[in-house]
This record gives structure tokens, sequence and C-alpha cells, in this order.
């Protein structure tokens, strides 16, 4: 578990205290800090589980100071749910008990590496012919060094992983993958840019706390068994999608089910901020693809200005190999620098193209389209929530014209209780009620608050690695930049020295050629008549 989930946590159980069981902010500082014995920091000194006794402790005594000052009514004593901190149409927070996960060696690596950020690698491919009925296809070697793991996969196999996981955990932030395209590319560039979007997909899918857990994923990474993958596989294929959060399963072997008024502001910001921000990104997508682009083209042209070049010294050493009285020794051999110089430029411009590429425009294109992901995932959580409050408020106009206007025979009741008392109490009337209807509802309510709490968790969780990604290929691209300009200036210093070195000699400031250079650029026949 992240560090930053867990302050998350924290944060959440300390707010519900102070807001949903209205206990003062002083009030819950001054019970933590005589616990503590010491001034403290409420988040960082405390583990979750020991914040979540002690304030457990301070909302059963407030609890029991209520009960002493009042008598709890019928209807208190009806509606009251021991694991529910509020449950209202603006409030409400369930935690159930689900399928507990055994933490899989991913898991493990964060509990003890809480900081990292995994990369997977895609750094070679295979592309397998094949024959009258099966199709050519590529092969991706899937890397991750922390855990030691080198597998083969298929596109097919990423697909494949991104729908189970869809199943396994619906209303889910799940990566996404590159298009299918209707025409098989294999094309080195086409296949490059895969790689990049495909490593890109497992280290999100890596990085979230979620996601990770399942076994798929763990399958995927670590199964080089062509037999115990293709068992996998079938196993997923009856897989059932979970109807009941109790069928869920995670490794904290429980699901939280929440809205509030605070998370409902939160969402309507981040929207807006994304939709705001989509624009930029597809702007910073175009721009870096052209940049990228237009690089490249800028190689070709280096490339082409260096085979000009070699052209000519070609040309001046034919030149010289006829004739030894009047040959162009020294212009061949500054034919010989520029040539060398300008291949030296452009595999450089290469490097840096290729640094670009996998740094900018395929991680802005990734970063564009998860932030899509975002969005319509806040999306589907505004139609639950919309649904949600529609059959609320359709369903209290409803209950309120059977109290006012109907006969209690009429209310499809299904109680033993007395029903003159239920008659003259209205919290009853509309607990009693439509018990069929109010089941529906209540379990719109809950669907709306699971997918609001997974919503708020994973996008919120999302940016914040989405900012240490960007630190760290930051980081990654201005150190294999430094790299690279090390070597170019290292090898244009070279040149440049050779190139004053020949100024020096034709000013006369040094005899002749230097030998090294005779013995490497000129023939001896040449050579020869150059020194006599």
């Amino acid at each position: 578990m992240s560090l930053t989930f867990e302050r998350l946590k924290k944060q959440d159980l300390l707010s519900a205290a102070v807001l949903y069981e209205k206990i003062p902010k002083e009030e819950l500082i001054q019970h933590l800090s005589q616990v503590k014995g010491e001034q403290f920091d409420l988040i960082d000194s405390w583990s979750y589980e020991a914040l979540e006794a002690e304030v457990k402790v301070l909302v059963e005594k407030k609890h029991d100071e209520f009960r002493r000052t009042r008598t709890m009514s019928i209807e208190e004593e009806i509606l009251l749910k021991p694991n529910v901190i509020i449950n209202d149409e603006k409030n409400y927070r369930e935690t159930i008990s689900c399928k507990q996960l055994p933490p899989n060696r991913i898991v493990l690596y964060y509990v003890e590496n809480p900081q990292i950020i995994i990369q997977p690698r895609i750094p070679e491919y295979k592309i397998i012919e094949g024959n009258t009925f099966t199709p050519n296809y590529v092969n991706y070697c899937v890397i991750v060094g922390q855990f030691g793991s080198n597998v083969w996969r298929r596109v097919e196999h990423f697909y494949w992983l991104q729908e189970s996981l869809q199943q396994q955990y619906p209303d889910s932030l799940i990566p996404p993958l590159p298009a299918k395209t209707l025409f098989r590319k294999f094309t080195p560039e086409h296949i490059s840019k895969r790689c990049k979007m495909l490593e890109q997909f497992l280290s999100a899918i890596l990085n979230n706390h979620l996601l990770r857990q399942s076994d798929f994923i763990e399958g995927f990474l670590f199964i080089d068994d062509d037999i115990k993958f293709k068992q996998l596989l079938a196993a997923s294929t009856v897989l059932k999608q979970p109807t009941k959060y109790s069928d869920y399963a995670n490794q904290e072997g429980q699901v939280i089910l929440e809205f509030n008024p605070m998370m409902d502001k939160y969402f309507m910001d981040i929207n807006n901020y994304m939709l705001n921000t989509n624009d930029i990104y597809k702007e910073l997508t175009d721009n870096s693809r052209f940049l990228v682009a237009s690089m490249k083209d800028f190689i070709v042209k280096v490339k082409n200005l260096g085979g000009s070049i070699g052209s000519l010294k070609e040309a001046t050493k034919a030149f010289n190999l006829k004739n030894i009285v009047g040959s162009l020794p020294l212009l061949e051999f500054v034919y010989t620098l520029l040539e060398e110089y300008l291949v030296d430029w452009s595999t450089n411009l290469n490097k840096l193209a290729n640094t670009l590429n996998e740094n900018l425009y395929e991680f802005f294109r990734f970063q564009r389209d998860m932030q899509n992901q975002c969005v319509e995932l806040i999306s589907n959580r505004n139609k639950a929530q919309s649904r949600y409050l529609k059959e609320f408020q359709d369903l209290m106009k409803k209950k309120h014209k059977y109290f006012t206007t109907e006969p209690i025979e009429k209310w499809e009741m299904v109680t033993e209780m007395d029903r003159i008392k239920i008659k003259q109490s209205q919290v009853l009337s509309y607990h009693f009620m439509l018990p069929k209807e109010t089941q529906e509802v209540e379990e719109l309510k809950m669907r709306f608050a699971y997918i609001n709490r997974q919503a708020y968790q994973q996008i919120t969780q999302y940016f914040d690695n989405k900012g240490i990604s960007y630190t760290t290929r930051m980081c990654n691209m201005s150190i294999r930049k430094k790299e690279n300009a090390a070597q170019h200036t290292q090898h244009v210093e070279k040149i440049a020295s050779q190139f004053m070195q020949i100024v020096a000699m034709r000013n006369g400031e040094i005899p002749n050629l230097k030998q090294e250079w005779i013995d490497q650029y000129l023939s001896p026949l040449r050579i020869s008549c150059i020194v006599k």
C-alpha cells in the first residue's frame, strides 16, 4: 500500500469522525494527544489501524453520552446500522466485507518499496511467420527488472488482460491500449510505437493499487510455460462479474461505499479540469508528434548531405589514384572529416529523436487516452448518481402520497409491528412501506456509492502517479541526452582539432600533415610523393 493511499485513508477516517459523527476537531485532537502522550501530527505518526481503533473509542464514547441524555425512539432503533457512519440522501458511508486475496509478489514488492514506480520494458520483438490458416503476428518480449520476469506475449494477450481486469474489477480505471487495426502492420516504426504504448499500459496496471492485486497480471508477467498460460486464459473465460459487493475480492478484504457533498465538488472540479486540459493534451500530442517527424525529416537531410560529401570524397579519391602528380590528398582528407562529422551528427540526432519519441509523443498520447478514461469513469459515476437521485426523489414523492392519502393496506408492507404505531410515525411509515421499491433504490444508492468511492480513489492515485512518472521520465530523458551530447561533443572536438591543425599547416605554423593522418587516410604511393 503506497504512503499516499495510506494517508488518504487516514484523512478520510478523521474527516468522517469530524463531519459525520459530529465530533469537534479540538476534542478529537485532545483525545489522540492524550493517547500518544505528546504533540504529534494527526496523520503521519499513526498507523491506520491504530487511528481507526482510537476514533472508534471516541465515537462509542459520544454515542454513550447521547444515550444517557436521551432515550432512543423506535425509529432510531430500527434505522440504526452499526457499520454505517452516515446514511441519508446526501451522505453515506458503509464498509462491506468481501473476499480477501492473499498478496502476490507484486503487492509484496510495493509494500517494501512504496515509492517505486515500476516501468516494464519491451526491448525486443519477433515477427512470427504464419501459414495458410494462421496469419503473421508479433511476439513481444516483456521484461520487469524488479521481478526478473521475462516472457513473450502477443498483442491479443494484452487485450485479454484488459478485458479480464474489466470483468474482475468493474467500474475501475482500466488503462487504455492502442486501437486494434483492421490490417496488420509489421513496419519497425509501427511496432516500436506499439511497444511504448504497451509498456505504459502495463506500468499503469502495476502502479494501480487495486489492479496489481489481480492473479491475471501476475500470471501475465510470470508464467512462461505455454500450457499453464493457456490454462490461465481458459480460467478467465468462466470468470463472472461480481453482482454483490461481498463477491468482490481484494487484499483488504473489504469494499467501501461512500458519497458526500465534498466528493461531489471534487468530481465537478476534476471533471472541468480534465475537460479543459484535454485540448491541451491533444495539442501536446500533435506538437510532439510534429517535432519528432520534423527531426526525422531533418536527420534524412543531414544523412543525404553526408552522402553527398562522401560522393565528393570518392570522386577525389578516384582522381588522386589516377594522378600522382597534382593529386588532392588534403581535399580528400577534408572530405573524410566532413563526412565523419555529418555521420556522427545524424547518429546523435537520431538518438535524440528516439528519446523525444519515447518520452514526449508516446507519453503524451498515452496520458491523453488515460485522461479520457478518467472522464468516462466520472461520466459513469455521474450517471449512477443521477439515476439514484431521481429514483430516490420519485420514491419519496410516492411515499408521501401513500402516507397522506392512501390507506395502510395499500402500502405493501411486510411486518408484524403494530400498524397503528406505524401509521402515526412518518419515519416508520417511510421505512416499512413499498419494501421492494425501497430495496431497489437502496441498491442504486450502493452502486453509486461504490463507483463514487472507486473513482475518487483511483483518479486521485492516477494523478499522484502521473506526477512521479513525469519526473522519472524527464529525468531519464535528461540523463540520456547528456550522455549522447557528451559522446557527440567528444567526437566533434576531435574532428575540430584536426581541422585546426590543417589550418595551422596551411598557415605555415606546422610543416606538413601529421604522420598519423598520413598512415590512416592516404595510400603509401601518394604519401611518398607528398613527402618528397
